[in-house]
């Protein structure tokens, strides 16, 4: 019998700049945000990111990618919100990430530390738990629990909303851990809007630029300093300020030191139309 989940296995890969060590134990207490000092977000993918797979039977994660991960978050001090078709076992991909040297306090706790959206409207609850019903999977008294049982990572239909998830988690938790348009942080006196944009000219219009948005995004201030790593171009819209944010890897690769380094820029200064 296969087992549902599996560990990361190392990658026969050329040495990496970056050395893999043992994380210290995970905190106990729940990550601290506040918004005169808010901590970038990275929306994380596995497939195709942590492995060179498009998709899996089961979870699996190799040691290269991780450590460049590690790199990633230590860079930057962000933390990660899962977004992966594998997202409902938070807690057991939170775990292989600490044995790999990547500090487990990184990995919000749920339900900030993933992406819900269309994955828990009751229309696609419903659609899953016929499935089950039908195939006989599961017990009727089961089915409410076991969500992921008769999904696959096979089927195309699990990411064609993984944007407007995106979004979504956005919309509720985006003021509360990334800060809110309203953020002002005083700096020699004088009033500036956090992450401001270095080519605007003054204060007044520092902090008026902040509050402009694209159409239908008037939730989403400019300064928001997070980045989505995925191989999947469903992760963000053209257009939309999540695009541009957006770090497309190529699922063959996995992620690329490459893509590390635009990770890195995007969490540290964000995109390059507000610097």
């Amino acid at each position: 019998m296969v087992s549902a989940l599996a560990t990361a296995t190392p990658t026969p890969t050329k040495a990496s700049k970056y050395p893999i060590k043992m994380a210290p134990a995970p905190s106990s207490t729940a990550p601290s945000q506040t918004h005169t000092n808010p901590r970038p977000i990275l929306f994380l993918d596995i497939d195709g990111v942590l492995n060179t797979t498009k998709q899996n039977t089961q979870i699996h994660m190799d040691a290269i990618f991780l450590t460049r991960l590690k790199h990633i978050l230590e860079s930057t001090g962000a933390f990660v919100v899962l977004t992966t078709f594998w997202r409902h076992f938070h807690e057991y991909i939170t775990y292989v990430f600490h044995r790999h040297g990547v500090d487990a306090g990184c990995v919000l706790p749920l339900p900030a530390g993933a992406t819900r959206g269309r994955q828990c409207t009751k229309n696609f609850l419903r659609h899953h738990r016929l499935r089950q019903r039908s195939s006989r999977l599961v017990c009727d008294e089961d089915l409410e629990t076991n969500v992921m049982i008769g999904r696959s990572a096979e089927d195309e239909g699990e990411y064609s909303s993984r944007a407007e998830e995106i979004e979504a988690w956005l919309q509720m938790y985006g003021n509360r851990y990334l800060g809110s348009a309203d953020d002002i942080e005083v700096f020699n006196g004088e009033n500036r809007c956090i992450g401001e944009c270095s080519n605007v000219g003054s204060v007044h219009d520092t902090c008026e630029d902040q509050r402009k948005s694209v159409e239908g995004y008037e939730f989403h201030p400019t300064h928001w300093k997070y980045a989505i790593l995925d191989d999947r171009p469903s992760a963000a819209k053209p257009g939309t300020p999540l695009f541009e944010r957006f770090v497309l890897t190529q699922t063959k690769l996995g992620l690329t030191e490459q893509d590390v380094e635009r990770v890195i820029e995007l969490l540290r200064h964000g995109p390059k139309t507000c610097r």
